[in-house]
C-alpha cells in the first residue's frame, strides 16, 4: 500500500507528464526503485535522493516530502469550495487560471512564496 508521501510523489510525477523509466534516468536509479517509493509503505530515500527527484519535478524537497501538519494553513471553507473548483478543471483551463494569477499577482512566486 502506498504512503502519503509515495501518493505526493506520484501525482506530481504524473503532474509532470513523466514516466517511471524517464524519472529513474534523470535520477541515477532504477525504474524499479521509483516504483517502490510510490507504491510500498516504509521507503526512507536519502536527503540526496529526494534532492534530485525533486529537482527532475522542478519542486521543492518540502514539496516533495510534504509540509509538516503544524505548518499547513487552516482551509476555509471558500478555500475547499475554491480547490474543488480548480482541481474539477480540465489542464488546460488550469493552464489559463495560472496564466492570468502570474498577470494579476506578478511578484507572487519570483520569492518563493
Amino acid at each position: 500500500m502506498a504512503s502519503a508521501f509515495g501518493l505526493r510523489l506520484r501525482r506530481l510525477r504524473e503532474a509532470k507528464k513523466l514516466t517511471l523509466q524517464q524519472v529513474a534516468d534523470a535520477v541515477g536509479c532504477t525504474k524499479a526503485y521509483i516504483w517502490e517509493l510510490e507504491m510500498k509503505d516504509g521507503q526512507r530515500p536519502s536527503a540526496e535522493r529526494i534532492q534530485a527527484i525533486a529537482k527532475v519535478l522542478g519542486v521543492t524537497m518540502e514539496d516533495v516530502m510534504g509540509e509538516p501538519i503544524a505548518q499547513v494553513p487552516q482551509a476555509s471553507p471558500e478555500d475547499v469550495s475554491f480547490f474543488r473548483e480548480y482541481a474539477g478543471m480540465t489542464d488546460e483551463e488550469k493552464d489559463r487560471y495560472r496564466q492570468a494569477l502570474k498577470i494579476m499577482f506578478p511578484d507572487k512566486g519570483e520569492s518563493g512564496g
